[in-house]
Order: C-alpha cells, then sequence, then structure tokens
C-alpha cells in the first residue's frame, strides 16, 4: 500500500512540476566532401517525435540509414522536476559526382505541431585517386593513411581570415584564426596570436574545445578549426598590417613498416610530432572619415538608436533629476563618448555614471550603453533642457547621421525646510531701478562714539591680544606634537591608512570610468593589502590569505566581512592575471572594496 502511494505521488509531481521546453528540431552534415568520401547527415529533435519525414536524397548514395538514437534524462531542482529527451536520425551517406547540392527540409511532428529544419547546401568536389580507393577500406585505415604523409604548407597551414579589406577608420571586422589540415592533428603549443597594433579589439566568446569542420579550399577538402575570433576596429587611417599567426601543431604520424592488430590496439605504430603553421600577413586599407563631421560627433561608427529621458519633470531645488541617455546599436558601441549635454547655469551637474550591455559575436559588437546624469537644480523656476543630440558615421552609406531627443521642461518649486537654500530667487523682470538721486552709504541703526576714542585705549583690544597670544602657544605646542608623531612612521601610516586607500580607490575609479579592467583590479587590490599593510604596520611582502585573516580576527572584524574581503582580494587577483575581459562587473567590485574597508576601519582602531 505504501508503495502504491509513494508512486500516485510520483506521478502526482511529474504532472505538476514537468517543465516544457521549446522544440528544437537541426540538421548536421559537413559543407563540404569530395567524390567517393563517406559522411553522416544526422537529424537531432530534443523532444519524442511522432513521425519523421526524410527529405530527398537521390544526389547520393545512400549507405545506411536512417539509424535511431534516442536518450532522455530527469532532474530535480528546488523540488522543480525536468525531463529532457533527444532523438536523432542518421544516415551514412556517399557523394559520387561533383557539384553543389542541396539537401532538402526534414520535418518531425510533435504532440501534433509539425517542426522542419533549413535547407543545406553541400558542395562536392572532385576527389584524389587515393580517396576512390578509401571505399574498400575502413574510416579509421583512412585515417591512418593520410597521417603517414608529411606535413607541408598544401596538407597543414594556418591564415587570418577577415570579412572585409577596405573599411573606414573605427568599422568593424571580424577576424578568424583558422587552422587548415589534412593530416590527423592532435592538438596545438606554442601559439603565437598576433598583436592587432592599429586596432581596438574585442574577443569574440567561443568554446574552449576546438571542433574540426570541412571546407573546400582551391578543390581540395581540409579539415578546418578556429582557433580564436576577434572583432577589429581600426584607430588610424591608412595600410594597417595584421601580423601572422604561428603555432605548433601535434600531429599523429604513423611510423615504421609492417604492423600488426595489437600495434594498432596499443597504439604503438604511432607517435606525435611536432609542424609549425604559419598564417600569411593580412593587409586592411583604412580610409578616414570625411571632414564634414558634426561638431558633437565623439567616433561613433555603425548603426545606432538613441533614447533620452528624465525620471522626473517636477522637483523642489537642492533635490536630485535624472537625465538618462540610452544608445543602442552595432558598431564600435563600447567607444562611444557621453553625449555633451548643456544643462542650466543654476544646475549642478555630475560626471554621468556610464553602464554597458554588449555582445560581441561574428555579426560584429552589438548592445547598448548608457549615461545616467545626475542634476541638482539650485534655484525654484522654469527650466528648460535642450535636446540631446548624437551623431554618428554610417559606414554603410558613407555619412554622417544625427539624432535628437524631445527638450525636457522641468518645473522646479521652492524647497521646504532644510532643502530650500534660502536665496530668493528673481527673475530679470522682477528687478526694477527706483527712481531716486540719493545714494545712501549706511542705513539702518548707526552706533555713534564720542570723538577722541581711539581702538587702542579700549580695554577690548587688550584682552583681544592676550587671547591671541594664548592661541599661538597652542598652536606651537601643537605643532610641535605633531612633528613628534610624525617621526614615528608606524603611527603616522596607521593614521594615514584610511587616507591613502580612498585615494587609491579614487584613482580606481577613474580607471573605471575610462572601461580601463587591468588598471582598475591593480589599484583596488593595492588600496585593499595597503591599507592593512599600513594599519596594523604589517610589510606587505609578509601580507597573505591566512596571516590577514587572522590578524582581522584578532582585531575583532566579523567573520562576514573578512569572507567578503577575501572574496574581494579573489576577485580582482584573478581579473588582473586573466585574459581581457568585458569590465561590466568593476561598478559592483567598487562598491564592494568602499563598503568592505569602511566596516573594517571601524573595527581597527
Amino acid at each position: 500500500m505504501k508503495k502504491i502511494l509513494i508512486s500516485i505521488l510520483t506521478l502526482s509531481l511529474l504532472s505538476g512540476f514537468l517543465a516544457a521546453q521549446d522544440v528544437q528540431f537541426s540538421v548536421s552534415v559537413p559543407g563540404a566532401v569530395a567524390t567517393g568520401d563517406q559522411f553522416r547527415l544526422t537529424f537531432s529533435v530534443n523532444a519524442k517525435p511522432a513521425a519523421f519525414d526524410p527529405p530527398d536524397l537521390r544526389d547520393f548514395n545512400i549507405l545506411g540509414g536512417p539509424s535511431t538514437s534516442s536518450s532522455s534524462s530527469m532532474q530535480i531542482v528546488n523540488g522543480k522536476v525536468s525531463r529532457s529527451y533527444s532523438y536523432s536520425y542518421t544516415y551514412y551517406l556517399q557523394a559520387y559526382k561533383v557539384g553543389t547540392f542541396t539537401i532538402g527540409s526534414a520535418s518531425v511532428t510533435v504532440e501534433g505541431k509539425k517542426y522542419s529544419t533549413e535547407p543545406k547546401k553541400i558542395e562536392v568536389i572532385k576527389g584524389e585517386p587515393s580517396a576512390k580507393q578509401s571505399q574498400s577500406q575502413s574510416q579509421g585505415q583512412n585515417q591512418q593513411e593520410t597521417a603517414s604523409v608529411p606535413a607541408n604548407s598544401e596538407n597543414l597551414f594556418a591564415a587570418v581570415n577577415v570579412n572585409r579589406k577596405s573599411v573606414y577608420q573605427g568599422e568593424q571586422i571580424i577576424a578568424s584564426i583558422k587552422v587548415y589540415t589534412q593530416l590527423d592533428l592532435a592538438g596545438f603549443q606554442n601559439m603565437d596570436y598576433p598583436s592587432f597594433k592599429g586596432f581596438f579589439t574585442q574577443d569574440i566568446e567561443s568554446s574552449n574545445q576546438i571542433s574540426l569542420h570541412k571546407e573546400n579550399v582551391n578543390g581540395k577538402i581540409y579539415n578546418v578549426g578556429t582557433i580564436k575570433q576577434y572583432i577589429l576596429f581600426p584607430q588610424q587611417a591608412g595600410e594597417i598590417t595584421i601580423e601572422p599567426y604561428t603555432a605548433d601543431c601535434i600531429i599523429r604520424k604513423r611510423v615504421g613498416g609492417q604492423h600488426s592488430i595489437f600495434d594498432d590496439f596499443f597504439g604503438s605504430s604511432y607517435q606525435n610530432v611536432v609542424q609549425k603553421a604559419e598564417s600569411k600577413p593580412v593587409h586592411i586599407r583604412v580610409k578616414p572619415l570625411p571632414g564634414n563631421a558634426p561638431e558633437d560627433f565623439g567616433g561613433a561608427v555603425g548603426s545606432f538608436k538613441m533614447n533620452a529621458s528624465v525620471d522626473r519633470t517636477e522637483l523642489p531645488e537642492n533635490d536630485a533629476v535624472t537625465l538618462k541617455v540610452t544608445i543602442t546599436g552595432n558598431g564600435n558601441i563600447a567607444l562611444v563618448e557621453a553625449p555633451k549635454i548643456n544643462f542650466p547655469p543654476s544646475f549642478e551637474a555630475y560626471d554621468p555614471k556610464v553602464s554597458s550591455n554588449i555582445h560581441n559575436s561574428i555579426s560584429g559588437s552589438t548592445g547598448t550603453k548608457t549615461f545616467d546624469y545626475i542634476v541638482i537644480p539650485r534655484h525654484q523656476g522654469k527650466y528648460r533642457i535642450a535636446p540631446v543630440t548624437f551623431s554618428y558615421f554610417d559606414p554603410a552609406e558613407g555619412i554622417y547621421r544625427n539624432l535628437n531627443s524631445n527638450e525636457f521642461n522641468i518645473n522646479v518649486k521652492k524647497g521646504q525646510g532644510e532643502n530650500s537654500s534660502g536665496v530668493s530667487s528673481f527673475s530679470k523682470e522682477d528687478v526694477k531701478l527706483i527712481g531716486s538721486d540719493i545714494q545712501y552709504i549706511k542705513t539702518g541703526n548707526i552706533v555713534l562714539r564720542e570723538k577722541g576714542e581711539t581702538l587702542f585705549t579700549h580695554p577690548l583690544f587688550y584682552l583681544a591680544y592676550v587671547f591671541a597670544l594664548v592661541i599661538f602657544i597652542i598652536l606651537v605646542i601643537v605643532r610641535r606634537k605633531k612633528i613628534q608623531e610624525n617621526r614615528n612612521v608606524a603611527l603616522l601610516r596607521h593614521r594615514k591608512a584610511t587616507k591613502f586607500a580612498r585615494k587609491r580607490l579614487k584613482k580606481a575609479a577613474g580607471y573605471m570610468k575610462a572601461n580601463d579592467a587591468r588598471h582598475f583590479y591593480s589599484e583596488v587590490l593595492q588600496a585593499t593589502w595597503g591599507y592593512l599593510s599600513d594599519k596594523l604596520s604589517i610589510p606587505v611582502s609578509s601580507l597573505s590569505r591566512d596571516t590577514a585573516r587572522q590578524v582581522l580576527t584578532d582585531h575583532g572584524a566579523d567573520e562576514e566581512n573578512i569572507n567578503t574581503f577575501m572574496e574581494l582580494i579573489d576577485t580582482c587577483e584573478f581579473a588582473q592575471y586573466a585574459p581581457a575581459q568585458e569590465a561590466s562587473g568593476m561598478d559592483k567590485i567598487y562598491e564592494d572594496a568602499v563598503r568592505i574597508l569602511g566596516k573594517i576601519d571601524q573595527k581597527i582602531k
């Protein structure tokens, strides 16, 4: 009875919590093959299909298929049950004629709904004579014969491919570093990437695992691996050269003469050899931007849109209003500068806070960059903020484009209590000259004194003289004490630890605004370690994670603050030595550093 209840409960949970997933139906096939080559055509769907309708494959020899395989998995996370399916249909095909062919759409039916794949083109070139003999041999034997071919520039080489070689200054270029091989490639070592001098570069995120696909190069089929991809923005006009990429490729090569099946099984008939692959230099012609740039042009090149808004249009004086400007588009958006805005003279404006959400892909650099301007009106009245303007260069059309927002009308009311400035606000019409030919030197109550009475004869003069002398003596004593304390270097460092840390954090804030991640994390790291060194009179060379944790514990710091302090150091050290990356988390690191140093400073006196 108990087992039945458990089964019923399990089924109810599954029916209540099974997570629905979007159905995805895809096709996998090489882009190029040679006549006589055997290859696989695989259709995959992530749901359980009720029916499968294959495409027309009359242009190829069908050696086998469709063979089906399936798998399913279930997981429970936070009480939620999800199940995933995977079904695949695989054909084994052989190309027998030269040309470019289209594999039509296949379709599956899932829960009464039909899903189809996109048609795929496959290029078939004329195969070598040795490739025709491979019809009677296994795929493994074919790889052995290929691996025994000596490496040279024809069967192993590298290339830096760019999507265009003539661009405007600031226009983005997609660069792909690839290795082409007809050998049994086992790995890479000693890779030397181009420095891309003259370009501002952005990495395109990719998998750490390099997967090979087939491409036709000058009538030959190569296995191609994409090593890395970049988005390049030329920063100067003229011809810029991309230096060669070099790498030592590890080739699995067959050695010796006669071999038995046991040698192949235990791997004793192969050895790894190293062959250097080097790409050719790539020359990019960079055209200068036209000379008729608008006054507000800040170097933006691409296609952009702008949106500007204020968080409120009515507020009391000495309160803050935020003007948000968001730039969205595709291009060198990471280099977009903050638009210059002319605020009314009575508005106190601060440098804008900059935040970015940028995605780099083979389609280019896209995303948004937001500028938050915080301004404080100091006097009441009705004010107008002129429309925000933003100009960019459109490389597709070769012209400059201007974007304009609406104007903003701000009604500033008189503040209450402490928020009031206490200064009367007058317009020009409120100030009028009252006709009069008499200019009074002094008005109001006038204090008169007898003739002959001077300041030097007044008792208050001598009292003020004595008071000034006492103040002078006190200042001399305080000054001498200060000099004596400065001689004690440890005490001086202890007292100025907070000041030095704030100075470093202020410098880090400047790097954060400039999106300079490497110098930002270095300054934050120096601020944290330097603060502990100065505050506790411990040399930086003697500080470690264990000693830092111990001294903070001895001085009564909370465990939570100690852990946060250690996490902050770990994050900065990792970011300082890790490869270049987006700086989207610098503002949080900066806020954590200011907060945790303030809390620790309250404990260490």
